[in-house]
Order: C-alpha cells, then sequence, then structure tokens
C-alpha cells in the first residue's frame, strides 16, 4: 500500500457524497484518467471553486499524489465555466498530464456519471 493510501486510510477520510465511501478504497484501485470533480452540482455550493481558486498548488499536489496511487497517468479537473478565479489560478500551473474541462454552468453538470462522460466521452 503506498504512503497516501495509508494514510488517507489511517485518517479515515471517507467521500462528501453522503454514503461516507472511504477514500482510501478509490485511491487503492488502479485507473487510467483520475478525474477531480469540483463542478459543484448544487447551485448555492461554493466550497469547491473556492479550495481551487486559494489552494491551487495544493489541489494539484494532491491530484499528482492520487495518480501515482492509481497509475492513472491523466488528470482532470472538472469545473463549471463560472469557476473563473479558480480557472485562472490553476491553468498558469498545470503540468502536462493535467487539464482542466470546463464545464457548462448548468444543472446537473457536477453529478458524477454526468462528469465522467462529460470529461471523458465514456458512460
Amino acid at each position: 500500500m503506498s504512503d497516501i493510501v495509508t494514510n488517507v486510510k489511517t485518517a479515515g477520510v471517507v467521500g462528501a457524497g453522503g454514503a461516507g465511501f472511504p477514500t482510501h478504497v478509490k485511491l487503492a484501485a488502479q485507473a487510467d484518467i483520475y478525474i477531480v470533480n469540483a463542478a459543484e452540482c448544487e447551485p448555492m455550493l461554493r466550497t469547491d471553486q473556492q479550495l481551487a481558486a486559494r489552494y491551487p498548488e495544493l489541489l494539484l499536489q494532491g491530484l499528482t499524489q492520487a495518480m501515482e496511487a492509481t497509475g492513472a497517468k491523466e488528470g482532470i479537473i472538472a469545473l463549471k465555466a463560472k469557476y473563473q478565479a479558480a480557472i485562472k489560478a490553476l491553468e498558469p500551473l498545470l503540468p502536462p498530464q493535467i487539464r482542466i474541462e470546463i464545464l457548462r454552468d448548468i444543472y446537473p453538470a457536477g453529478d458524477e456519471v454526468i462528469t465522467i462522460w462529460l470529461t471523458t466521452g465514456r458512460r
């Protein structure tokens, strides 16, 4: 088990989507693409866009570590077009293997199934 998987498991980190799915299970899996879904589905939420705008280096560091743990060769950060502060903070810092996917400002952009389809074309 990699350091990040062990640390996340020890810390008890779980997803914020309501089901409380253990994050270490996701990090221990293998993936060719790792997606950061920062396109909040609920119209009143601002957490993801604020974190991306204020702490872009930490977001990219975490994504890079998640990619290493899962073996992903590509990282995608899904953001809605209206999150301009986050986009502007991240763009100059992006390494070649990570890209931003700009989603339309519509509901339900941000839903995990919709986000996977919009960012990768996969269903």
